[in-house]
Protein backbone atom coordinates (compact mmCIF):
# COMPACT_ATOMS: atom_id res chain seq x y z
CA UNK A 1 0.00 0.00 0.00
CA UNK A 2 2.84 2.33 1.05
CA UNK A 3 4.56 1.74 -2.67
CA UNK A 4 1.23 2.22 -4.18
CA UNK A 5 0.67 5.80 -2.55
CA UNK A 6 3.73 6.70 -3.67
CA UNK A 7 3.91 6.31 -7.06
CA UNK A 8 0.37 7.73 -6.76
CA UNK A 9 1.74 10.99 -5.55
CA UNK A 10 4.64 11.14 -8.20
CA UNK A 11 2.20 10.76 -10.92
CA UNK A 12 -0.28 13.73 -9.56
CA UNK A 13 2.94 15.76 -9.20
CA UNK A 14 4.25 14.72 -12.99
CA UNK A 15 0.98 16.04 -14.08
CA UNK A 16 0.34 18.91 -12.47
CA UNK A 17 3.91 19.71 -13.61
CA UNK A 18 3.67 18.61 -17.48
CA UNK A 19 1.61 21.68 -19.65
CA UNK A 20 -0.63 20.47 -23.07
CA UNK A 21 0.32 21.59 -26.27
CA UNK A 22 -1.79 25.23 -26.33
CA UNK A 23 -0.39 25.93 -22.32
CA UNK A 24 3.10 24.93 -23.57
CA UNK A 25 3.34 27.11 -26.90
CA UNK A 26 1.58 30.26 -24.63
CA UNK A 27 4.72 29.98 -21.67
CA UNK A 28 7.13 29.76 -24.51
CA UNK A 29 5.83 33.53 -26.24
CA UNK A 30 5.20 34.66 -23.17
CA UNK A 31 8.65 34.01 -22.21
CA UNK A 32 10.12 35.31 -25.27
CA UNK A 33 8.60 38.14 -24.10
CA UNK A 34 10.04 38.79 -21.51
CA UNK A 35 13.57 37.86 -22.40
CA UNK A 36 13.04 40.57 -25.02
CA UNK A 37 12.27 43.05 -22.34
CA UNK A 38 14.89 42.00 -19.96
CA UNK A 39 17.83 42.03 -22.94
CA UNK A 40 16.87 45.62 -22.92
CA UNK A 41 18.72 45.99 -19.22
CA UNK A 42 21.62 43.62 -20.68
CA UNK A 43 22.12 45.86 -23.52
CA UNK A 44 22.46 48.92 -21.04
CA UNK A 45 25.25 46.78 -19.61
CA UNK A 46 26.53 46.24 -23.05
CA UNK A 47 27.39 49.92 -23.48
CA UNK A 48 28.10 50.38 -20.47
CA UNK A 49 31.29 48.44 -20.81
CA UNK A 50 31.69 49.71 -24.56
CA UNK A 51 31.32 52.99 -23.56
CA UNK A 52 33.65 53.20 -19.95
CA UNK A 53 35.82 50.17 -20.50
CA UNK A 54 38.58 52.00 -22.53
CA UNK A 55 39.10 54.80 -20.02
CA UNK A 56 39.71 51.92 -17.40
CA UNK A 57 43.34 50.70 -16.74
CA UNK A 58 45.16 48.35 -14.87
CA UNK A 59 48.08 49.66 -12.29
CA UNK A 60 50.95 47.78 -11.06
CA UNK A 61 52.97 48.46 -8.16
CA UNK A 62 56.75 47.14 -8.51
CA UNK A 63 59.53 47.38 -6.14
CA UNK A 64 63.65 47.20 -6.22
CA UNK A 65 65.11 44.52 -4.22
CA UNK A 66 69.24 44.12 -3.49
CA UNK A 67 69.85 40.56 -3.85
CA UNK A 68 73.20 39.18 -2.22
CA UNK A 69 74.89 36.46 -4.76
CA UNK A 70 78.14 35.08 -5.07
CA UNK A 71 79.22 37.52 -7.33
CA UNK A 72 78.12 40.46 -5.34
CA UNK A 73 75.27 42.28 -5.21
CA UNK A 74 72.10 42.81 -8.15
CA UNK A 75 69.24 44.35 -7.87
CA UNK A 76 65.95 42.73 -9.17
CA UNK A 77 62.10 44.12 -9.63
CA UNK A 78 59.57 42.28 -8.18
CA UNK A 79 55.46 43.05 -7.86
CA UNK A 80 54.13 44.31 -4.96
CA UNK A 81 50.77 44.49 -6.01
CA UNK A 82 48.04 45.40 -8.39
CA UNK A 83 45.12 47.78 -8.22
CA UNK A 84 42.54 49.31 -11.03
CA UNK A 85 42.65 53.44 -12.20
CA UNK A 86 40.33 55.35 -14.65
CA UNK A 87 41.22 57.87 -16.96
CA UNK A 88 39.73 61.22 -15.70
CA UNK A 89 41.59 63.79 -18.09
CA UNK A 90 43.62 64.07 -20.89
CA UNK A 91 45.37 66.34 -23.24
CA UNK A 92 47.08 65.46 -26.76
CA UNK A 93 50.53 64.33 -25.02
CA UNK A 94 49.20 62.57 -22.30
CA UNK A 95 46.80 61.76 -19.31
CA UNK A 96 45.70 61.44 -15.78
CA UNK A 97 44.19 58.55 -14.14
CA UNK A 98 42.71 58.38 -10.47
CA UNK A 99 43.14 55.24 -8.23
CA UNK A 100 43.26 54.99 -4.77
CA UNK A 101 46.33 55.74 -2.41
CA UNK A 102 46.37 52.55 -0.86
CA UNK A 103 47.03 51.12 -4.20
CA UNK A 104 49.82 53.36 -5.45
CA UNK A 105 51.33 53.65 -1.46
CA UNK A 106 53.04 51.43 1.08
CA UNK A 107 50.55 50.41 4.15
CA UNK A 108 51.94 50.07 7.67
CA UNK A 109 49.85 47.33 8.17
CA UNK A 110 46.98 49.19 10.74
CA UNK A 111 44.80 50.77 7.95
CA UNK A 112 47.47 53.61 7.28
CA UNK A 113 50.49 54.57 5.25
CA UNK A 114 54.19 54.09 5.67
CA UNK A 115 56.39 56.66 6.00
CA UNK A 116 59.77 57.50 4.10
CA UNK A 117 62.87 58.65 4.98
CA UNK A 118 62.19 62.28 4.01
CA UNK A 119 58.64 61.95 6.19
CA UNK A 120 56.39 62.32 3.60
CA UNK A 121 54.24 59.16 2.51
CA UNK A 122 56.00 55.98 0.80
CA UNK A 123 55.44 55.00 -2.93
CA UNK A 124 56.86 52.24 -4.73
CA UNK A 125 59.64 52.60 -7.09
CA UNK A 126 57.89 52.00 -10.53
CA UNK A 127 54.57 52.39 -11.14
CA UNK A 128 53.01 50.00 -14.51
CA UNK A 129 49.76 51.23 -15.92
CA UNK A 130 48.07 48.49 -18.73
CA UNK A 131 45.51 50.47 -20.90
CA UNK A 132 42.77 48.75 -22.25
CA UNK A 133 43.96 47.91 -25.92
CA UNK A 134 47.49 46.57 -23.84
CA UNK A 135 49.59 49.52 -24.35
CA UNK A 136 51.73 49.72 -21.30
CA UNK A 137 53.60 52.74 -19.31
CA UNK A 138 54.99 53.94 -16.45
CA UNK A 139 53.45 56.74 -14.30
CA UNK A 140 54.45 59.84 -12.12
CA UNK A 141 52.80 61.07 -9.24
CA UNK A 142 50.84 63.97 -9.28
CA UNK A 143 48.91 63.87 -5.92
CA UNK A 144 47.97 61.77 -2.95
CA UNK A 145 45.38 62.57 -0.60
CA UNK A 146 45.40 59.87 2.11
CA UNK A 147 42.23 61.06 4.05
CA UNK A 148 40.06 60.39 0.98
CA UNK A 149 42.27 57.66 -0.20
CA UNK A 150 42.45 58.98 -3.16
CA UNK A 151 45.57 59.18 -5.69
CA UNK A 152 46.30 60.72 -9.40
CA UNK A 153 48.67 59.54 -11.64
CA UNK A 154 49.65 60.77 -14.76
CA UNK A 155 51.23 58.68 -17.91
CA UNK A 156 52.60 59.97 -21.38
CA UNK A 157 49.76 59.01 -23.49
CA UNK A 158 47.72 61.47 -24.97
CA UNK A 159 43.89 61.39 -26.39
CA UNK A 160 42.46 59.03 -23.71
CA UNK A 161 39.06 59.06 -23.30
CA UNK A 162 38.41 60.17 -19.89
CA UNK A 163 35.22 59.29 -18.24
CA UNK A 164 32.35 61.12 -17.32
CA UNK A 165 31.51 61.81 -13.75
CA UNK A 166 27.72 61.56 -12.51
CA UNK A 167 26.71 63.28 -9.02
CA UNK A 168 26.92 61.10 -6.64
CA UNK A 169 23.93 62.81 -4.24
CA UNK A 170 20.76 61.60 -6.68
CA UNK A 171 22.35 57.92 -5.91
CA UNK A 172 19.19 55.95 -4.10
CA UNK A 173 19.23 52.42 -2.75
CA UNK A 174 17.97 50.16 -5.40
CA UNK A 175 19.90 51.99 -8.45
CA UNK A 176 21.64 49.45 -10.58
CA UNK A 177 25.31 49.69 -10.93
CA UNK A 178 28.39 48.41 -12.53
CA UNK A 179 32.08 47.39 -11.29
CA UNK A 180 34.94 48.19 -13.83
CA UNK A 181 38.18 46.89 -13.48
CA UNK A 182 40.95 44.15 -12.77
CA UNK A 183 40.45 42.05 -9.76
CA UNK A 184 42.43 39.28 -8.66
CA UNK A 185 44.97 39.59 -11.64
CA UNK A 186 42.22 37.84 -13.85
CA UNK A 187 42.22 40.92 -16.05
CA UNK A 188 39.41 43.16 -17.04
CA UNK A 189 36.02 42.51 -15.62
CA UNK A 190 32.77 44.13 -15.58
CA UNK A 191 29.79 43.30 -12.53
CA UNK A 192 26.83 44.32 -11.64
CA UNK A 193 24.65 44.90 -8.48
CA UNK A 194 22.55 47.59 -6.99
CA UNK A 195 23.38 50.84 -4.28
CA UNK A 196 22.53 48.93 -1.02
CA UNK A 197 22.99 51.49 1.16
CA UNK A 198 24.74 55.44 0.71
CA UNK A 199 26.61 57.57 3.39
CA UNK A 200 27.99 54.46 5.09
CA UNK A 201 31.08 54.53 7.62
CA UNK A 202 33.28 51.76 8.16
CA UNK A 203 35.50 53.00 10.39
CA UNK A 204 38.57 52.46 8.15
CA UNK A 205 40.32 55.64 7.56
CA UNK A 206 39.79 56.84 11.45
CA UNK A 207 43.63 55.76 11.47
CA UNK A 208 44.32 58.79 8.81
CA UNK A 209 41.69 60.83 10.29
CA UNK A 210 39.90 60.09 6.97
CA UNK A 211 36.68 60.76 5.19
CA UNK A 212 34.01 58.27 4.99
CA UNK A 213 30.61 59.16 3.66
CA UNK A 214 30.86 55.76 1.60
CA UNK A 215 27.96 54.06 -1.27
CA UNK A 216 27.89 50.54 -0.31
CA UNK A 217 27.21 47.76 -3.32
CA UNK A 218 26.76 44.02 -3.32
CA UNK A 219 28.11 44.47 -6.55
CA UNK A 220 31.40 42.15 -6.78
CA UNK A 221 34.31 43.87 -5.52
CA UNK A 222 37.88 41.89 -4.98
CA UNK A 223 41.19 42.77 -4.21
CA UNK A 224 42.23 44.22 -7.79
CA UNK A 225 39.61 46.42 -7.80
CA UNK A 226 40.80 48.93 -5.74
CA UNK A 227 40.46 52.04 -7.68
CA UNK A 228 38.34 51.36 -10.50
CA UNK A 229 34.93 53.30 -11.06
CA UNK A 230 31.61 51.94 -9.72
CA UNK A 231 29.39 53.62 -12.54
CA UNK A 232 25.53 54.21 -13.11
CA UNK A 233 23.62 52.77 -16.52
CA UNK A 234 24.01 56.22 -18.25
CA UNK A 235 27.92 55.21 -17.88
CA UNK A 236 28.89 58.14 -15.54
CA UNK A 237 31.00 56.90 -12.27
CA UNK A 238 29.21 57.51 -8.94
CA UNK A 239 32.10 56.34 -6.92
CA UNK A 240 35.62 54.64 -6.81
CA UNK A 241 35.66 51.36 -6.04
CA UNK A 242 37.76 51.37 -2.69
CA UNK A 243 37.04 48.96 0.11
CA UNK A 244 34.92 45.71 1.16
CA UNK A 245 34.03 44.21 4.98
CA UNK A 246 34.50 40.36 4.89
CA UNK A 247 35.83 37.90 7.23
CA UNK A 248 37.89 35.64 4.70
CA UNK A 249 39.13 38.79 2.55
CA UNK A 250 36.57 37.63 -0.63
CA UNK A 251 33.50 39.24 -1.78
CA UNK A 252 30.38 38.43 0.38
CA UNK A 253 28.14 41.37 -1.17
CA UNK A 254 29.28 44.59 1.32
CA UNK A 255 31.33 46.30 -1.11
CA UNK A 256 32.10 50.36 -0.86
CA UNK A 257 32.80 53.32 -2.70
CA UNK A 258 34.03 56.79 -2.40
CA UNK A 259 31.49 59.41 -3.69
CA UNK A 260 32.19 61.14 -6.80
CA UNK A 261 31.27 64.49 -5.05
CA UNK A 262 34.13 63.72 -2.76
CA UNK A 263 36.66 61.87 -5.40
CA UNK A 264 35.60 64.39 -8.31
CA UNK A 265 36.80 67.94 -6.26
CA UNK A 266 39.67 65.46 -4.83
CA UNK A 267 40.87 64.33 -8.49
CA UNK A 268 40.56 68.19 -9.82
CA UNK A 269 42.66 69.97 -7.27
CA UNK A 270 45.44 67.20 -7.25
CA UNK A 271 45.65 68.19 -10.93
CA UNK A 272 45.60 71.69 -10.65
CA UNK A 273 47.50 72.44 -7.16
CA UNK A 274 48.82 68.68 -6.63
CA UNK A 275 47.44 68.86 -3.35
CA UNK A 276 43.65 69.17 -1.59
CA UNK A 277 42.74 72.55 -0.55
CA UNK A 278 40.43 71.40 2.34
CA UNK A 279 37.36 73.29 3.02
CA UNK A 280 35.69 74.03 6.68
CA UNK A 281 33.17 76.61 8.52
CA UNK A 282 34.39 75.87 11.74
CA UNK A 283 32.22 73.80 13.86
CA UNK A 284 33.59 71.37 16.51
CA UNK A 285 30.33 68.61 17.06
CA UNK A 286 29.43 65.93 18.95
CA UNK A 287 26.63 63.39 18.01
CA UNK A 288 23.43 62.62 20.09
CA UNK A 289 21.39 59.47 20.34
CA UNK A 290 17.57 59.22 19.46
CA UNK A 291 16.22 59.90 23.06
CA UNK A 292 18.14 63.36 23.49
CA UNK A 293 16.86 63.85 19.27
CA UNK A 294 13.80 63.20 20.32
CA UNK A 295 13.25 65.29 24.25
CA UNK A 296 14.68 68.47 21.47
CA UNK A 297 11.47 67.92 19.56
CA UNK A 298 13.40 66.11 16.51
CA UNK A 299 12.51 62.96 14.96
CA UNK A 300 14.13 60.06 17.28
CA UNK A 301 17.05 59.46 15.24
CA UNK A 302 21.07 60.13 15.77
CA UNK A 303 22.00 63.84 14.82
CA UNK A 304 24.53 65.80 15.14
CA UNK A 305 25.43 69.00 17.48
CA UNK A 306 27.26 71.84 17.83
CA UNK A 307 29.56 71.72 20.64
CA UNK A 308 31.89 74.42 19.92
CA UNK A 309 32.14 77.28 17.24
CA UNK A 310 35.82 78.03 16.43
CA UNK A 311 36.03 82.14 16.43
CA UNK A 312 37.16 83.82 13.22
CA UNK A 313 35.34 81.60 11.33
CA UNK A 314 32.23 81.55 9.01
CA UNK A 315 30.47 79.67 11.26
CA UNK A 316 30.45 82.31 14.06
CA UNK A 317 30.58 84.84 11.65
CA UNK A 318 27.29 83.56 10.33
CA UNK A 319 25.76 83.37 13.61
CA UNK A 320 26.25 79.12 14.25
CA UNK A 321 25.63 78.44 18.46
CA UNK A 322 26.58 75.77 20.56
CA UNK A 323 23.89 73.37 21.35
CA UNK A 324 22.46 73.96 17.66
CA UNK A 325 21.21 71.26 15.81
CA UNK A 326 22.41 70.33 12.29
CA UNK A 327 19.35 68.98 10.20
CA UNK A 328 21.52 69.03 6.85
CA UNK A 329 23.99 70.90 4.60
CA UNK A 330 22.59 72.34 1.85
CA UNK A 331 19.54 70.10 0.88
CA UNK A 332 21.36 67.31 2.18
CA UNK A 333 20.22 64.96 5.31
CA UNK A 334 23.42 65.00 8.28
CA UNK A 335 23.05 62.22 11.11
CA UNK A 336 26.56 62.10 11.87
CA UNK A 337 29.93 63.94 12.33
CA UNK A 338 31.36 61.63 9.26
CA UNK A 339 28.40 62.50 6.97
CA UNK A 340 28.73 66.16 7.71
CA UNK A 341 32.64 66.10 7.26
CA UNK A 342 32.01 64.55 4.06
CA UNK A 343 29.66 67.06 2.69
CA UNK A 344 32.42 69.71 3.68
CA UNK A 345 34.49 68.05 1.72
CA UNK A 346 32.88 67.79 -1.47
CA UNK A 347 32.94 71.87 -1.35
CA UNK A 348 35.79 74.14 -2.16
CA UNK A 349 36.88 77.17 -0.40
CA UNK A 350 34.73 80.11 -1.70
CA UNK A 351 31.81 78.02 -2.51
CA UNK A 352 28.79 79.14 -0.06
CA UNK A 353 26.62 76.72 1.66
CA UNK A 354 23.31 76.35 3.94
CA UNK A 355 23.40 75.26 7.02
CA UNK A 356 19.81 74.11 7.96
CA UNK A 357 19.58 74.14 12.07
CA UNK A 358 16.84 73.71 14.66
CA UNK A 359 17.31 75.96 17.42
CA UNK A 360 14.48 76.62 19.97
CA UNK A 361 12.38 74.31 18.38
CA UNK A 362 12.30 75.61 15.19
CA UNK A 363 13.91 75.04 11.63
CA UNK A 364 16.67 77.92 10.70
CA UNK A 365 19.06 78.10 7.82
CA UNK A 366 22.23 80.03 7.66
CA UNK A 367 24.07 80.64 4.90
CA UNK A 368 27.62 81.14 5.34
CA UNK A 369 31.49 80.77 2.61
CA UNK A 370 33.78 77.89 2.92
CA UNK A 371 36.90 78.91 4.16
CA UNK A 372 40.18 77.57 3.61
CA UNK A 373 41.04 74.82 6.30
CA UNK A 374 44.61 75.76 6.09
CA UNK A 375 43.88 79.64 6.72
CA UNK A 376 42.00 79.22 9.54
CA UNK A 377 44.41 76.97 11.03
CA UNK A 378 46.56 79.86 10.49
CA UNK A 379 44.37 82.96 11.70
CA UNK A 380 44.04 80.79 14.45
CA UNK A 381 47.44 80.03 15.61
CA UNK A 382 48.09 83.68 14.84
CA UNK A 383 45.11 84.35 17.62
CA UNK A 384 46.52 82.06 19.78
CA UNK A 385 49.82 83.44 19.70
CA UNK A 386 48.81 86.80 20.79
CA UNK A 387 46.72 85.80 23.16
CA UNK A 388 49.86 84.48 24.86
CA UNK A 389 51.88 87.25 24.14
CA UNK A 390 49.02 89.73 26.01
CA UNK A 391 49.08 86.50 28.98
CA UNK A 392 50.23 87.23 33.13
CA UNK A 393 53.00 84.72 33.06
CA UNK A 394 52.70 82.68 36.31
CA UNK A 395 56.35 81.20 36.53
CA UNK A 396 55.48 79.39 40.02
CA UNK A 397 52.92 77.12 37.81
CA UNK A 398 54.34 76.99 34.28
CA UNK A 399 51.87 78.78 32.86
CA UNK A 400 50.54 81.87 31.60
CA UNK A 401 46.86 83.46 31.96
CA UNK A 402 43.79 86.26 30.73
CA UNK A 403 42.18 87.32 33.43
CA UNK A 404 38.01 86.72 33.13
CA UNK A 405 35.53 87.52 34.86
CA UNK A 406 34.61 83.47 35.14
CA UNK A 407 38.67 82.86 36.42
CA UNK A 408 41.76 82.76 34.46
CA UNK A 409 41.94 81.07 31.84
CA UNK A 410 44.87 79.35 31.15
CA UNK A 411 46.47 80.02 27.50
CA UNK A 412 49.78 78.32 27.95
CA UNK A 413 51.08 75.39 29.87
CA UNK A 414 55.22 75.15 29.59
CA UNK A 415 56.66 71.71 29.34
CA UNK A 416 57.65 70.21 32.62
CA UNK A 417 56.09 72.73 35.01
CA UNK A 418 54.05 72.13 38.08
CA UNK A 419 51.07 73.03 36.18
CA UNK A 420 52.20 70.29 33.23
CA UNK A 421 52.39 68.00 35.59
CA UNK A 422 49.29 68.62 37.51
CA UNK A 423 47.65 67.54 34.46
CA UNK A 424 46.49 71.11 33.37
CA UNK A 425 45.55 71.94 29.78
CA UNK A 426 44.74 75.69 27.58
CA UNK A 427 41.68 76.52 28.50
CA UNK A 428 41.05 75.04 32.15
CA UNK A 429 40.68 78.08 34.59
CA UNK A 430 42.26 79.11 37.68
CA UNK A 431 39.56 80.05 39.73
CA UNK A 432 40.20 80.81 43.44
CA UNK A 433 44.05 80.28 45.57
CA UNK A 434 42.85 79.84 48.85
CA UNK A 435 44.09 82.53 50.02
CA UNK A 436 43.80 85.25 47.74
CA UNK A 437 40.24 84.38 47.23
CA UNK A 438 38.43 84.31 43.43
CA UNK A 439 41.33 85.41 40.92
CA UNK A 440 39.66 87.15 38.08
CA UNK A 441 41.52 90.26 37.06
CA UNK A 442 45.66 90.94 36.00
CA UNK A 443 46.44 92.25 39.58
CA UNK A 444 45.20 88.94 41.31
CA UNK A 445 47.18 86.75 38.68
CA UNK A 446 50.34 88.96 39.78
CA UNK A 447 49.71 88.49 43.17
CA UNK A 448 48.84 84.80 42.52
CA UNK A 449 52.52 84.62 40.68
CA UNK A 450 54.36 85.94 43.83
CA UNK A 451 53.05 83.12 45.82
CA UNK A 452 56.11 80.67 46.34
CA UNK A 453 53.32 77.79 47.51
CA UNK A 454 49.56 77.61 48.11
CA UNK A 455 46.20 75.70 47.28
CA UNK A 456 44.24 76.50 43.77
CA UNK A 457 41.15 75.77 42.70
CA UNK A 458 41.33 74.65 39.01
CA UNK A 459 38.65 73.47 37.11
CA UNK A 460 39.04 71.54 33.75
CA UNK A 461 35.29 71.07 31.70
CA UNK A 462 32.60 70.37 34.47
CA UNK A 463 34.88 69.49 36.90
CA UNK A 464 36.66 71.72 39.36
CA UNK A 465 39.59 70.38 42.04
CA UNK A 466 41.85 72.23 44.50
CA UNK A 467 45.25 71.89 44.02
CA UNK A 468 48.41 72.01 46.16
CA UNK A 469 51.46 74.00 44.76
CA UNK A 470 55.10 74.67 46.17
CA UNK A 471 57.49 76.04 43.77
Amino acid sequence: MRVYRTILLGLLVTAAWTLDDEARTRAKAELRSLAAESQRLARCFNLVHEIVGPSVVSIRTKERQVVLTWSGRAVREVDAGEGSGFIVAADRDQAWILTNAHVVLQGDGRNGFSRGRDGGYAGYDRLRVVLHDNREADATYVGVDVQTDLALLRIPFGGLPPIEWADSEQVHVGDWVVALGYPLGVGYSASAGIVSATDRSTGIYEAVGGFESFIQTDTAINPGNSGGPLVDLNGRIVGVNANIVSKTGANIGLGFAIPSAIARRVAEDLREFGEVRRGAVGVRLEEIDATVARGLGLPPAQAVRVAGIDPLTPAATAGVRSGDIILAVGSTPVASIQQFRARIAAHRPGDRVTLALWRDGQRLPLEMPIADRATIDKALSDAAKALVAQATPLPNLGVRVLPDPKGLIIVQVEAGGLAADGGMSPGDRILAERGLGSLTTNEQAAALAALDEGVIQVQSGRRAVWLRFRR
